[in-house]
């Protein structure tokens, strides 16, 4: 029953690092598309935001008018409206998007950091060699968000180093998931 459970969290584990192939991939690919693409990257994420809070707009506006009476209703005219004002004003401006996006990847890198850090701690805890690689890297990411989150660029500027970021962390994660693929059987005697 114990080799069953074994083999099952083996599984899990295979499974997760398939994943963290996959994210760190895509990573990469938004990266450079960031990178080397940043005025028409900055202009269609402004206008799919902006296209979101139309439709936020609509829905809210939609359910006042059929809400038959529900009190709970009462107000989506007025969230609906606003919904629609800032949605068109987001189209007409959609540069005014970036930033706040860019802080999202910044907290996002921080987060990200933050947990190979933590990676690397366990695999220093279970004598596996990798751990002052994942610390690195951790360290780094976490310092490249803070970065992000409190910076002084223009947009485009902005959404190039986001995107070279981005690049950097999806190399960093390929690298440490290839590293926990080759140090499987090292890794599962650690949690096992």
């Amino acid at each position: 029953m114990a080799t069953q459970f074994k083999k099952s969290i083996e599984n899990i584990y295979n499974k997760m690092v398939i994943y963290s192939i996959v994210t760190a991939i895509i990573t990469i690919i938004v990266g450079i598309i960031l990178l080397f693409l940043p005025n028409l990257t900055n202009k269609v994420v402004g206008i799919i935001t902006g296209v979101i809070f139309v439709l936020f707009g609509l829905t809210s506006i939609y359910k006042y008018f059929k809400r038959d009476g529900a009190k709970i209703y009462t107000l989506n005219i007025v969230f609906g409206v606003l919904y629609l004002i800032l949605g068109i004003v987001i189209i007409i401006f959609p540069f005014s998007v970036i930033e706040f996006v860019t802080v999202c990847l910044g907290l996002f890198l921080i987060i990200n950091g933050a947990t190979k850090i933590n990676y690397g701690l366990w695999l220093k805890r279970g004598g596996c060699g990798a751990w002052l690689i994942t610390i690195v890297a951790g360290a780094f990411l976490a310092v490249l968000g803070i970065m992000m989150v409190f910076n002084p660029f223009t947009s485009y500027a902005l959404t190039q180093i986001v995107g070279a970021f981005l690049i950097i962390s999806g190399v960093i994660n390929l690298s440490d998931a290839i590293t926990f693929k080759v140090a499987s059987k090292e890794i599962m005697e650690i949690f096992w």
